[in-house]
C-alpha cells in the first residue's frame, strides 16, 4: 500500500519529461518583439535670437538738487519725508526764525531812525541856503551842513541794505524747493542745530533720469555703447526701451563696471532711488534653429537630438548654442523644420521603435 504513491510520481515525471522532448522536437521558437518608447515630438523651427545680459539697476537723477542752509539756526519742523513728492516753493522745514526777526526789527528802527535825521539835516541846509543869499550866515557853515546831509544819506542807503539782507534771512528760516520733484534725501530733524551751507534735502527732478545698471567686468567684452536695453520696474508695468549712453569703471571696485542709460522723460512712477530690471541686448542670431530643451539628450559620444520618422529614432550629432525660455540653440547638425522626439527622448536609443503620444493640437 505504501509504494502506491512513489509509483503515481515517477509516472507523472516521466510524463513530463516527454512533452518537453516532444515540444523540443517539434522546432517552435518564442518571438521576441522589440520594446516600444512612448513620447512626444517637437519639430525644430528658426527664428531670430536675441542674446540678453539681465541685471538689476538703480534710478538716479543726473541733476539733483542739494538744498543746503542759507542761515545757521535750530530746526523747528520738518515738513516733508524722503519719497515724497513735491512742488516748487513747497515749504519743507522750518528754522528758528527770533534772531533774524530781531535783526530785521533792529535794522527796520535805525533806518527809521536815520531818516528822521536825514529830514532834519535837509531842513537845515535848506535854512542855510535862503540865509547864506542875505550874507547872515558864511559859506563854510552851509557845505559843513550839507557834508553832513550826505553822510546820512550813505548811512541809510547801508541800513537799506542792511535791512534787505536781515529780511532775506527771515525768509531762509522757512526752507522751500528750488524744483519740483521727489524727495530723494532727507538730512534733518526736527531739534537740530545746523550750521551755515549744511546740507539739508537732495531733491530730485521730476523729468529726467538715469539708470545706472552694475555689471562684473567679466561682462565687459560683450557691452558697448548704443546696445538695446530693456528697462522695468519690479513690481511690473511699463517696459521701457532705451539704448546704453555710457561706460564707466565703478568707484571703489576694481573688478565692476557701469552702465549708464538716460532717459529723457520719466516713464511714470519711477523715481530717483528706486529698483529696476533691466535686459541688455548684447547681440542677435538671426535665423538660428531651435528646439525645446528636454529634446537635448547627453550621451557618452556627445550631445544628441532623435529624429523620428516612419515610427523610428535616429540619433542625429548636434552642436548647441545658447539656451534661451526653455529653448536651445543648435548651432549645427539640425535644420528646421525636422520632427523630433521631446518628452522621453532621453529614453531612447538609434533606431528604436516609438510611439508618438503628442497632446490635442500639438503637430508632431
Amino acid at each position: 500500500m505504501n509504494a502506491l504513491p512513489l509509483l503515481l510520481m515517477a509516472a507523472l515525471l516521466l510524463s513530463g519529461c516527454g512533452d518537453e522532448k516532444s515540444n523540443e522536437s517539434s522546432g517552435e521558437q518564442q518571438v521576441v518583439h522589440p520594446r516600444t518608447v512612448k513620447i512626444t515630438t517637437a519639430v525644430s523651427s528658426a527664428r531670430d535670437l536675441e542674446i540678453r545680459e539681465s541685471a538689476l539697476g538703480r534710478i538716479i537723477d543726473p541733476v539733483a538738487t542739494t538744498i543746503g542752509a542759507e542761515v545757521p539756526g535750530r530746526v523747528i519742523s520738518v515738513q516733508v519725508q524722503a519719497g515724497e513728492a513735491v512742488a516748487r516753493g513747497q515749504l519743507l522745514a522750518v528754522l528758528d526764525d527770533s534772531d533774524t526777526k530781531a535783526a530785521v526789527a533792529t535794522t527796520e528802527a535805525e533806518v527809521r531812525r536815520l531818516q528822521s535825521e536825514q529830514q532834519a539835516q535837509q531842513n537845515l541846509v535848506a535854512r542855510y541856503r535862503s540865509m547864506i543869499d542875505k550874507h547872515y550866515i558864511s559859506p563854510t557853515l552851509l557845505e559843513q551842513a550839507e557834508a553832513q546831509l550826505d553822510v546820512l544819506q550813505q548811512r541809510e542807503q547801508a541800513a537799506q541794505a542792511t535791512l534787505i539782507q536781515a529780511r532775506n534771512n527771515l525768509q531762509r528760516t522757512r526752507i522751500t524747493a528750488p524744483v519740483a520733484g521727489h524727495i530723494e534725501q532727507r538730512m534733518v530733524a526736527a531739534g537740530d542745530y545746523i550750521g551755515l551751507g549744511k546740507p539739508l534735502f537732495k531733491v530730485a527732478a521730476a523729468q529726467r533720469l538715469t539708470v545706472s545698471i552694475p555689471l562684473p567686468e567679466t561682462r565687459a567684452a560683450h557691452i558697448q555703447k548704443g546696445q538695446t536695453v530693456r528697462l522695468r520696474l519690479p513690481s511690473g508695468g511699463q517696459i521701457v526701451t532705451a539704448t546704453i549712453t555710457d561706460l564707466t569703471p565703478m568707484v571703489g571696485s576694481s573688478n565692476a563696471f557701469e552702465v549708464r542709460v538716460d532717459l529723457e522723460d520719466n516713464p511714470g512712477q519711477w523715481r530717483p532711488g528706486g529698483s529696476v530690471s533691466a535686459e541688455i541686448v548684447t547681440a542677435t542670431h538671426s535665423g538660428a534653429v531651435v528646439v525645446p530643451e528636454e529634446c537635448i539628450v547627453l550621451r557618452p559620444s556627445g550631445t544628441v537630438v532623435y529624429r523620428i520618422e516612419d515610427g523610428k529614432a535616429q540619433a542625429v550629432s548636434v552642436i548647441t548654442g545658447v539656451h534661451l525660455q526653455g529653448f536651445v540653440e543648435v548651432s549645427s547638425g539640425l535644420d528646421a523644420g525636422v520632427v523630433v522626439a521631446a518628452d522621453g527622448a532621453g529614453y531612447l536609443s538609434d533606431g528604436a521603435v516609438v510611439a508618438v503620444h503628442n497632446s490635442e493640437g500639438v503637430q508632431p
